[in-house]
């Protein structure tokens, strides 16, 4: 038995599959979806390809499962319903998560951005997670406009308050002069300029 067999053997099944994802993920950064192949998946991987078949079923279930596996909600719903607090600090608590939730994925945003313009299907599942993020944070929206904190359509609301985000987060090569706050400032500032605007008082 050949050395990365025995070591592929002595693998647990999830150890496997974390490794078929995190080199899926790897790969598709380098290459986008079209560029990337199952032989190069499996090869980073340090398995053969029928090993990521039988986990995953084929390439488009596998790409659909690595942004899944990254991209998931579950802290930010965690955040948000420990959240009944102070309507400004909460907003800065959901903004560095969302910063930060942002800034780990940016490779899988850029990736899904290109898809988007080609037509690939990754690109539609790297948009199910911000959906998902949107309706969980235009529900936190509409509790604080049904107890008068905010106004406006919650589902508008949630969309631009993670815009400011988002913006921010996939700006930062092309504007770097603009990075030079520390990222506590810069949600300050958001936050303050969702709830207040620019406007002089």
């Amino acid at each position: 038995m050949a050395l990365h067999q025995i070591q592929a053997a002595s693998r647990s099944p999830g150890e496997t599959r974390l490794r078929i994802l995190a080199a899926t993920r790897s790969l598709l950064a380098q290459k986008g979806r079209r560029g990337t192949t199952t032989r190069e998946i499996a090869d980073l991987a340090g398995v053969n390809e029928a090993t990521l078949f039988r986990h995953f079923g084929h390439k488009d279930a596998l790409i659909d499962q690595c942004i899944e596996h990254y991209c998931s909600t579950v802290e930010l719903q965690e955040l948000l319903a420990s959240l009944d607090g102070d309507l400004e600090l909460d907003l800065q608590r959901i903004a560095m998560a969302l910063m930060q939730r942002m800034e780990n994925v940016r490779d899988l945003i850029v990736m899904s951005l290109a898809e988007e313009e080609s037509g690939g299907s990754a690109s539609d599942a790297a948009w199910r997670a911000p959906t998902a993020i949107k309706k969980i944070v235009a529900e936190y929206m509409a509790k604080r406009v049904a107890n008068g904190e905010l106004s406006g359509n919650p589902l508008f609301l949630a969309r631009f308050f993670m815009g400011m985000t988002f913006s921010y987060v996939m700006g930062r090569k092309r504007f770097p002069e603009e990075y030079a706050p520390e990222p506590k400032g810069v949600i300050e500032f958001q936050v303050g300029m969702f709830l207040n605007g620019a406007r002089k008082r």
